[in-house]
């Protein structure tokens, strides 16, 4: 992919649960989660049908596509995002991308630090 700043091996926690592994790849223009595979207890089928409900709510500022019913892309325009900031629950650290809109995308990284992806988004 051209122009790309980084990509990192990462968790999307859909707002009504489960968790998506995949790869953040953050680009000059977008920052894009592509989905491997369902992590959580959840079936994949369902969690994409969460996950679509969420960025729904969004506004149309992010893209989700599903290609064979097991994966799921999440692409966030730059120009769409207000901030990330690093956050914690417990001992998992996380990344919070808040749009422009107020709806907001939590992206976990398990124990290992936040703060190269949340410069690189902030950039």
């Amino acid at each position: 992919m051209a122009d790309t700043l980084g990509s990192w091996i990462i968790n999307y926690l859909p707002d009504d649960g489960g968790r998506l592994t995949g790869k953040l790849i953050l680009t000059v223009d977008e920052v894009r989660f592509r989905a491997m595979y369902d992590s959580s207890f959840k079936t994949v089928a369902k969690n994409i049908g969460l996950a679509a409900g969420t960025l729904a709510a969004s506004g149309g500022a992010v893209t989700f596509l599903r290609e064979d019913g097991s994966e799921a892309e999440i692409v966030l325009p730059r120009s769409v995002i207000a901030t990330a900031e690093p956050a914690k629950k417990g001992m998992m650290k996380q990344v919070v991308v808040t749009l422009t809109d107020g709806s907001r995308f939590v992206f976990e990284y398990g124990m290992l630090s936040v703060k190269k992806i949340v410069a690189a988004i902030n950039g």
